[in-house]
């Protein structure tokens, strides 16, 4: 990702390990690029009634043709199936 972002190691890392905040500019190609809104950032992971997993989930489901998201369905019925089995 950083490599992606033309950012330099030792600016990851100071992020990532010594709470540095990225720049504006950066903060907000990281929010759009992990789809990831302002409104979880500022009041929580169920700000707008959706995860950062379940908004992530729904722009990969904005690239899958029919078929795959059939897949996907049947997928994601069958763990439902399982949880409810208790497997």
């Amino acid at each position: 990702m950083g490599d992606e972002m033309f950012l330099s190691p030792r600016y990851l890392a100071n992020i990532e390990n010594k709470g540095q905040h990225p720049s504006v500019q950066i903060f907000l190609e990281l929010m759009e690029r992990y789809h990831v809104s302002v409104d979880q950032i500022l009041f929580g992971e169920e700000a707008g009634g959706k995860t950062t997993a379940r908004r992530q989930l729904d722009a990969l489901a904005d690239d899958l043709n029919d078929t795959e998201i059939g897949i996907i369905i049947a997928t994601a019925q069958a763990l439902l199936d399982a949880r409810e089995k208790g497997e």
